[in-house]
């Protein structure tokens, strides 16, 4: 299977997320490696969500923060929807 690249764009709600985990380096470090991956092959990073989220995906940042993104192979684009800690970011 060949992976196609996608665009990542950030939502409003991932950049409010991310305001508040701007001060962890290591976070914020991983993230960027996580979103290169997923700009690459989105469909085999993470897992899919159930529940109120269904249809998104989920993704580990730095052991304590999770990725929230929603895959769209159409538009050829990732949304990148929220980063939080893991406690926090699927309510």
């Amino acid at each position: 299977m060949v992976a196609i690249s996608l665009y990542t764009t950030r939502t409003d709600t991932f950049l409010e997320c991310l305001a508040k985990i701007k001060g962890n380096k290591e976070a914020l470090l991983e993230l960027g490696k996580k979103i290169k991956r997923l700009s690459k092959d989105p469909l085999h990073t993470g897992g899919w969500l159930t529940g109120a989220l269904h249809g998104k995906k989920s993704t580990r940042v730095a052991k304590r923060y999770r990725l929230i993104f929603l895959p769209d192979e159409k538009e050829q684009v990732v949304y990148l929807i929220a980063i939080d800690h893991r406690e926090h970011v699927y309510e």
